[in-house]
């Protein structure tokens, strides 16, 4: 049997020592961090992370879902919101407005409802760290909403969807606004810096070794430090450690 399997089988094994970790710290707070930035914000245990990916170097992204929700009619919807970051094709610091502008390939919006700006810049007039719009696009008979937000530090860019159809969108709206009041944009206080890119490998590959050693004491303390682990190494460009950080964030539900 490839490695690669032998590994989620493993994982498996710690089902409910993974679920009992969760229910302690029943956690709402998330953290997500590529190179020298972080976006901290909250959101209820309903949403939860699906997929993360990042080759390392230029793009990293994490997708949240909710669980299905019902419309009148008995069809189910699942929201979804996705923080992306995207480094400066040529390094040099972007322009707030110009990347929000050219970002908009990444939403579908044709009818905006309103503007939006979060996280205010002290001393600075009319100054935000997130810009946004939020608005409307049709597919076929459906109406869907959709939170388009962006903001900039030096060469990297981010950009954050949130999309929902319309018909269910009561049911989430105060989870998006707890969402969108805890938005944060910060420096990291300790970012990871590499001579090489075999020395970034190397530091991914022995993140995930450290991280397998963990689980196996099977101690709620260790596995914590593990997720930990996964997570930088899958940000390091693991894809590995990027599909076991996500299988684990997402046991027993």
């Amino acid at each position: 049997m490839n490695w690669r399997y032998k590994r989620f089988g493993f994982l498996f094994l710690y089902f409910f020592i993974i679920t009992n970790l969760f229910s302690e710290t029943n956690s709402n707070h998330f953290q997500t961090c590529f190179q020298s930035n972080c976006i901290s914000f909250d959101l209820p245990s309903n949403w939860y992370l699906t997929e993360r990916r990042s080759n390392g170097t230029t793009t990293k992204f994490d997708h949240f879902k909710t669980f299905p929700l019902k419309e009148e009619s008995g069809r189910e919807i699942i929201p979804a919101l996705v923080v992306l970051f995207k480094q400066s094709e040529n390094k040099l610091p972007l322009n707030p407005i110009i990347f929000h502008a050219e970002s908009r390939r990444f939403s579908m919006v044709t009818n905006i409802r309103k503007a939006v700006t979060l996280q205010k810049i002290p001393n600075v007039e009319n100054g935000f760290k997130f810009l946004g719009i939020f608005g409307s696009f049709k597919d076929k008979e459906d109406t869907i909403l959709q939170h388009y937000i962006t903001a900039t530090d030096e060469e990297f860019g981010f950009t954050i969807i949130i999309t929902c159809y319309e018909s269910v969108y009561p049911k989430i709206e105060k989870d998006i606004q707890l969402f969108l009041d805890s938005l944060s944009l910060e420096k990291r206080m300790k970012p990871w810096k590499f001579q090489s890119v075999d020395e970034q490998i190397l530091k991914s590959k022995e993140l995930e070794s450290s991280a397998l050693v963990r689980l196996k004491t099977k101690k709620a303390e260790e596995i914590g430090m593990a997720l930990e682990e996964l997570s930088d190494s899958c940000e390091l460009g693991s894809v590995t450690s990027c599909e076991m950080f996500t299988t684990l964030m997402n046991l027993g539900r």
